[in-house]
């Protein structure tokens, strides 16, 4: 089993038996205090343990929207159980990283936000994004491949069918 894999089903079960996939109820249900404090005009936010309490401090000056992201990506540390005591999140280094620890809790922040969804009830990935509050930097740790599988072009909000319009965009490529 790919490491993806085990993180999205261990996600999975959280998000199933806190019944909720909000990052602030996922952290009430595991029991990680969410504090705010003045970071810095850099850093987003921040995981710690101190005397084995784990702790999430978001910045003040972030928007409630960045404040959500930055929460579910927090938690990504968490549940990935990261052995460095302290995570942060910086404004500056929200690129792409292909491994590593940042990797695996964005990997967990985009299950996080994303769980249950279905891609089929959306006419572009671009309004799947928005829809979903995934942040630009983002785009690029959602499984488009995994959605896909898993959609669901019978239900009554099915608006497209991926599988045509993958052959058009190949098509005109």
């Amino acid at each position: 089993m790919r490491y993806t894999d085990w993180t999205r089903e261990k996600v999975n079960k959280i998000i199933k038996n806190a019944n909720s996939n909000n990052p602030y109820k996922l952290c009430d249900f595991l029991g990680i205090h969410v504090d705010y404090a003045d970071l810095g005009k850099d850093v987003l936010g921040l995981r710690t343990v101190n005397f084995r309490i784990p702790t999430i401090l978001l910045s003040t000056r972030n928007s409630d929207q960045e404040n959500y992201v930055t929460l579910a990506h927090e938690l990504g540390h968490h549940i990935c159980k990261h052995d460095t005591n302290t995570e942060y999140l910086k404004r500056h280094n929200l690129t792409f990283k292909s491994y590593g620890v940042e990797y695996e809790a964005n990997k967990v922040m985009i299950d996080i936000l994303t769980y249950n969804t279905n891609i089929a009830e959306f006419h572009t990935q671009k309004d799947y994004i928005n829809y979903y509050g995934i942040p630009n930097w983002a785009e690029k740790y959602i499984d488009w491949n995994q959605l896909r599988e898993n959609a669901d072009f019978n239900t009554f909000d099915s608006v497209l069918d991926w599988d045509n319009v993958i052959i058009i965009l190949n098509h005109h490529n």
